[in-house]
């Protein structure tokens, strides 16, 4: 059964197409699937990913800037946290989707 599609406007769409793509970028997803087990520093970030703190933190405030993570700040730290449980969802979605298509994919080639 397919959802029901709505008519959007080109503004909600220009928005809905910006979320996606503050998610179609391969760093961004791996600080995610770090803060998908709980908050994390800057630090602790850049030491889990080996990516510098200039490029963590620019990443961090991109994904900020959309709602789907919280900065909480203490003393001269920053932590960051999931805010969008949206994410999780849609992550497993597309994580299911992809590994749906690679399996389909392995199949037809091995039968080359």
């Amino acid at each position: 059964m397919k959802p029901e599609i709505k008519n959007l406007s080109r503004t909600s769409l220009e928005v809905i197409a910006t979320r996606f793509r503050s998610l179609g970028d391969a760093s961004r997803l791996q600080l995610l699937q770090c803060l998908f087990k709980g908050e994390k520093s800057v630090q602790d970030l850049c030491e889990a990913t080996g990516m510098s703190q200039a490029n963590v933190s620019k990443h961090l405030s991109l994904l900020s800037e959309q709602g789907i993570i919280a900065r909480r700040k203490q003393q001269q730290f920053s932590y960051y946290s999931i805010c969008d449980s949206s994410i999780y969802i849609l992550c497993d979605l597309v994580c299911a989707s992809v590994g749906k298509r690679y399996g389909q994919v392995m199949k037809e080639l091995s039968g080359i």
